[in-house]
């Protein structure tokens, strides 16, 4: 099985707002009731995963300090009845932090989505590879209708960046291959020039975002990059119907 990731970034909000909506929304809207923070430092975490996050009935969530401009909420688990998963808050959390909020979820190291919302307005969403999940080819009026538009992010990215650049880095594979008409009979690529790791391709775009640096982003591989995160600043959030 490949990797499985899910983030929700939140820009220019402190840690201690992100986690009081985050509690809200979960307590008035998700019927959880009870919420602790879990004692979660270098020196223990992999207790923490086994005896907590990996074996009670509960969502955790780990919600960092800020990095930059953002306050990263990562998805350890989700273990109720009735799931929902991180990115399904993306747009209510943007609306009541009154700012951008950008979700990722990597599928499986195959595909990457990604939603942005501002206030409660969705601005883009992206799909690294279209056809992944359907049976029939899609045809050329739908997948032009899931193109992204990276033009959305100009006023959130770096000073040094641009739309141009970040395009880039979303067409590679899938969608350059749609663009140059060499998607196959099944609607997929057809040559494996187009092949894309997508966990680098999902790493190099929170580089060039700099969600945590220009130089890393310890996110999509987190259990492998927890001891970068310095635990004793971040929030291990539990929280229980």
């Amino acid at each position: 099985m490949g990797l499985f990731s899910t983030l929700l970034h939140i820009y220019k909000k402190s840690q201690a707002d992100t986690i009081n909506e985050l509690k809200n929304e979960l307590q008035q809207k998700r019927g959880f009731t009870n919420f602790s923070k879990l004692d979660f430092a270098n020196s223990n975490y992999q207790n923490i995963l086994d005896n907590e996050v990996y074996s009670k009935h509960a969502i955790f969530y780990l919600i960092t300090q800020t990095h930059g401009n953002w306050t990263t909420i990562i998805e350890l688990n989700v273990n109720v009845d009735n799931p929902f998963y991180l990115y399904d808050l993306t747009n209510i959390l943007s609306k009541q932090l009154d700012t951008y909020a950008l979700s990722f979820h990597l599928h499986d190291d195959d595909v990457l989505y990604y939603n942005l919302d501002k206030q409660g307005e969705s601005l883009d969403g992206y799909n690294s590879d279209y056809q992944y999940f359907l049976t029939e080819p899609a045809d050329k009026e739908e997948v032009l209708s899931q193109r992204h538009i990276p033009e959305s992010f100009s006023i959130i990215l770096p000073a040094t960046k641009n739309t141009d650049g970040l395009n880039k880095i979303l067409n590679e594979g899938y969608w350059e291959a749609f663009d140059n008409n060499e998607l196959d009979e099944n609607g997929v690529p057809g040559e494996d020039k187009y092949f894309i790791d997508e966990q680098d391709r999902f790493e190099r775009i929170g580089k060039y975002l700099e969600i945590y640096s220009k130089d890393d982003y310890p996110f999509v591989d987190w259990l492998g990059n927890l001891t970068k995160l310095s635990l004793s600043d971040c929030y291990l959030l539990k929280a229980e119907r």
